[in-house]
């Protein structure tokens, strides 16, 4: 399969990110913050950067890679597991945060969406189902939408979220599709290197000319329907608005203070009209355009100002919104575009005024049915006592100006998780951490329960009786379950100090309640949880990876950024032996099930090596990154099936990559997954499963299977030879032994009696030597089967393989 990417794809730019030293103390203290700063400290480490064009860099790697070799297993590819999505016996059906909302401008039953770090969806019956539309474009991270009222097939994307005191996922431009989200076209001529959108607006009268808020950015025009940009005003742009004639514009924004333009936009004019403070946003009346409404977001408190002169002159409301400590995070405005009077101001929870003055919550924090955080709202074309509103938890419409409201999440797969795990006796039990949707779980089901609320972490089972099972939530507070995840309990007692946002949990692979969890020094408990004890010394900093040898469980691994720890005596003392590794947070690491000095890490942050390897214990470690996309690594995996193999799998941000050669090289594993981040990796031994949890695309299962090679001999044979498998006849599995006597592409593929490719379980870049193929064909019926080699395309052999069952 070929992957061509426009000429335009965005060069991503260094930027230095507001870090945890600028931040006001108010704002580091709430979860929306910390979670946030987790996930982007690790890809910024240490220099707080993110190198110039290393994304889009990373993506041209991915295709190229692609282009040569294809997939691992070209057929087979991902297929999801959900949440589609969880349910939650407050809120109802939830998804994850959705950014900005649009019903279509003249038939309602057509909405979009664009969720957080999961791309946009399209409704055709006003949210009974969901369509993605953007899984395989080169952002799925949002931040705007707007909709050609001209030609509503016209739809404008832009990417990357605007948000405020914190980071948000990489932008890459303008998407722009002329078909209903069908199909798009990347435009970044003229606008920043990284992208953020606040808001996208079309100048009504005129559906060429757009203008875009693009935060630190400031304000950006195209005049020739968002093919090319040219800046209009720096500085922090939050919102800008036009009235329903198109002759006077708004904007407002901490950097380019708030301006009216008179002519079109053609130039703006400042105006001192109210007070600004870290974010704004404003509204206009469609029905009277001369009234206004503007809030002003700084320190801990939303202040509210109305005009009744088009924008000229404001007057302080009586309310103010205190206590808002995260509205850099969830705030909008928005009036009814036929009711002067009525206005929703979206924090936390959600606040309607019906006189124009006074505002009255009208959602419940914790009691739903509307879950809390919103971020976006939009109103029925024709009837605006109908809105849509968009919240940490996904979508929500009411018919009578938010009195009532119906969940139309239904089949939504938006979830961002941070860790999962599967029950090691039923594979289909698997249970995951996600951000601000709780820890969810399911065992078979799309639509996943969520067991508690809050933001969810890690996930460990008991590996001897899985009935016994450990997650966490929010600020370190471990839950632990005795009945197989229906009911938790907190499970802290004995634990003291502050750990990483997401703790490492990790369970003794042969002594059953033997569990260690991690702050600044590992805690171990021997009753499944009931108590913990201080059980290290010698660790400086906190915990963020911890990890057991299966071989010898006296070995334990903690890492602290990019330094790793070690203990030899059952985790009591650790040494730093970190040696060689490069300046970048370590955020996976493991030992060989076979041996305690065999290890993997895998490193976050850009321009260095991302998997690595150690033979010695880790003493010594040696970049095994090869062909591997420079894009952060997530997590890494010995593949090990019950035997030992060659094979190992990585998650990254550009997607799950497998080497079947010991790291010498790397290819995509599959086909079907979206192109959202790929945060954690769950393989299941018993049942042969392999997941991969998204943060922004829920869980996704790889429905073929991993062969595995080894080299047997590094011995350069006389000839390139491929060998009869054995066992043959065989049952389930058999070996098939092959030699290479010059470096090439070396595939195997196998064929059904009727000459049709089922499996291509080798292709890939192999030195010369004499190499062993596992394959497994248990998802393949009793038959004879047909096995060749090829070397750079052109054939070698074949065999004939019997199986039966």
């Amino acid at each position: 399969m070929k992957i061509h990417l426009a000429a335009a794809a965005l060069f991503f730019a260094g930027v230095n990110f507001l870090y945890a030293q600028e931040v006001p103390d108010f704002i580091k203290e709430r979860k929306s913050y910390q979670r946030e700063l987790w996930f982007y400290e690790q890809r910024i480490f240490p220099d707080k950067t993110f190198p110039e064009g290393a994304i889009e860099k990373a993506y041209y790697e991915k295709i190229s890679l692609i282009n040569r070799f294809g997939f691992f297993s070209n057929s087979s590819n991902w297929f999801s597991l959900g949440p589609s999505p969880g349910i939650n016996q407050n809120y109802g059906y939830v998804s994850s945060r959705v950014a900005s909302i649009k019903f279509h401008p003249s038939n309602p039953d057509i909405i979009y969406i664009a969720a957080a770090c999961g791309g946009v969806w399209k409704t055709t019956n006003r949210g009974i189902s969901w369509m993605s539309k953007s899984d395989f474009e080169i952002s799925l991270s949002s931040g705007a939408i707007a909709i050609d009222n001209s030609n509503p097939e016209i739809i404008y994307y832009g990417t990357g979220e605007a948000t405020y005191f914190t980071y948000s996922y990489y932008g890459r431009g303008l998407l722009k599709s002329t078909n209903g989200g069908n199909n798009w076209t990347l435009y970044r001529n003229g606008l920043p290197e990284s992208t953020y959108f606040s808001r996208i607006v079309i100048k009504p009268g005129n559906q060429n000319i757009l203008f875009a808020a693009l935060g630190t950015s400031g304000l950006y025009k195209s005049t020739d329907a968002g093919q090319n940009w040219f800046q209009i005003l720096s500085g922090r742009c939050d919102d800008i608005i036009f009235s329903p004639d198109g002759e006077r514009a708004y904007l407002v924004g901490s950097g380019t203070g708030y301006r009216i333009s008179t002519n079109g936009g053609e130039s703006f004019s400042t105006y001192s009209s109210f007070p600004m403070g870290t974010r704004a946003h404003i509204t206009v009346c469609k029905n009277s355009p001369n009234v206004l409404y503007s809030t002003v977001y700084k320190d801990t408190t939303v202040y509210v100002y109305k005009s009744t002169n088009s924008g000229v002159n404001y007057v302080t409301l009586p309310n103010t919104f205190t206590g808002s400590a995260q509205a850099w995070y969830d705030y909008y405005i928005y009036v009814n575009p036929n009711d002067v009077n009525n206005v929703f101001i979206g924090l936390v929870d959600l606040w309607r005024t019906t006189n124009g003055r006074d505002f009255v919550k009208i959602t419940n924090t914790s009691a739903g049915p509307v879950h809390v955080d919103h971020h976006n709202l939009d109103f029925h074309p024709s009837d605006p006592n109908t809105i849509v509103i968009a919240t940490d938890g996904g979508i929500y419409l009411s018919t009578n100006r938010g009195t009532n409201w119906s969940n139309i999440n239904s089949n939504l797969n938006l979830t961002q998780f941070y860790r999962a795990a599967s029950d090691p006796v039923n594979s289909s039990h698997i249970i995951g951490g996600t951000q601000d949707n709780g820890v969810q779980r399911t065992t078979g089901d799309l639509r996943w329960n969520v067991v508690y609320g809050g933001d969810g972490g890690e996930v460990c089972f008991n590996p001897k009786d899985s009935r016994f099972i450990l997650t966490e939530n929010q600020f370190n507070a471990i839950r632990r379950s005795t009945d197989s995840g229906i009911t938790w309990n907190n499970a802290v007692t004995g634990i003291t100090g502050t750990g990483a946002w997401i703790a490492p949990i990790i369970a003794h692979p042969d002594s059953n309640g033997i569990f260690y969890t991690a702050r600044q020094q590992v805690f171990k408990t021997t009753n499944n949880a009931q108590s913990w004890v201080q059980h290290s010394t010698g660790i400086s900093g906190t915990v963020r990876e911890l990890a057991i040898s299966k071989s010898n469980p006296s070995v334990l691994i903690a890492t602290v950024n990019n330094l790793i720890y070690k203990s030899t005596d059952g985790g009591k003392t650790f040494l730093n032996i970190q040696n060689n590794l490069p300046s970048r947070t370590i955020t996976g690491i493991c030992i060989h099930p076979d041996s305690s000095n065999v290890f993997l890490a895998s490193l976050s942050g850009f321009g260095t090596g991302h998997i690595f390897k150690s033979l010695n214990g880790g003493v010594n470690w040696t970049d095994i990154s090869s062909n591997l996309p420079d894009a952060p690594a997530n997590d890494i995996m010995f593949y090990y099936p019950g035997f030992k193999t060659g094979t190992y799998i990585t998650a990254t941000d550009v997607g799950v990559y497998v080497s079947s050669n010991f790291g010498s090289n790397w290819v995509e594993l599959a086909e079907g997954l979206p192109n959202t981040v790929c945060i954690n990796l769950d393989y299941n031994q018993p049942g042969n499963k392999l997941r991969v949890a998204t943060h922004g695309r829920g869980i996704w299962e790889y429905n073929g299977i991993i062969p595995s090679v080894n080299l047997i001999s590094p011995e350069v044979p006389t000839d390139t030879e491929l060998e009869q498998n054995y066992p043959n006849p065989f049952n389930q599995s058999t070996i098939i032994n092959f030699k290479c006597r010059i470096s090439g592409n070396y595939k195997i593929e196998i064929f059904d009696s009727l000459g049709r490719i089922i499996s291509i379980p080798l292709n890939q870049d192999l030195n010369p030597g004499t190499y062993r193929l596992n394959f497994n064909a248990s998802a393949f019926s009793s038959g004879i089967y047909f096995y060749t080699l090829s070397f750079n395309g052109g054939f070698i052999n074949s065999k004939i393989m019997i199986l039966t069952k």
